[in-house]
C-alpha cells in the first residue's frame, strides 16, 4: 500500500479492510487516507500485502472496519443492549416534527466508546 499521488507508504491512516469473500481468494478492499497529501484511496489488495503493510503504518482511524468487525482500542466492539429507532426533524417552513426510522445497531467498546451503525 502506498499513496498513488505522493508515493508515501508510512504516512497512511487505515480506515477499513474488508474481505471480498471466499470466491476471490485472499483479496480484500483496503481504504486509507494519506496524511501527506490528504488523499483518500480505496482499492483491492492481497490480504498478505495489507498485513505486511500494517507493520509500517503509524496511524489507524479511531474506529476501523476489519472484515465485519468494528475495532476500537484494539478490540472488536460488541452490540449494546439498546438501539436508536427514530430520528426527528422539523422542516424550515415550520410545522410538526417528522420522524425517520432507520434500522441501526449500537456498538460499544470496552472503554465505553459507542458507535451507531446501519444494519
Amino acid at each position: 500500500m502506498q499513496c498513488e499521488l505522493c508515493g508515501t507508504q508510512q504516512q497512511l491512516t487505515i480506515h477499513a479492510i474488508i474481505a471480498m469473500g471466499a470466491a476471490n481468494g485472499d483479496l480484500v478492499t483496503v481504504s486509507y487516507t494519506c496524511n501527506e497529501c490528504r488523499r483518500f484511496q480505496e482499492h483491492l489488495a492481497y490480504a498478505a500485502d495489507v498485513a505486511a503493510a500494517l507493520g509500517q503504518v503509524r496511524w489507524m482511524a479511531k474506529v476501523i472496519l476489519f472484515g465485519d468487525e468494528y475495532i476500537h482500542c484494539g478490540f472488536a466492539m460488541e452490540e449494546a443492549e439498546f438501539e436508536i429507532e427514530r430520528l426527528c426533524y422539523r422542516s424550515n417552513t415550520g410545522g410538526a416534527l417528522n420522524t425517520v426510522s432507520l434500522p441501526t445497531r449500537v456498538l460499544r467498546c470496552r472503554c465505553g466508546f459507542q458507535l451507531e451503525v446501519p444494519e
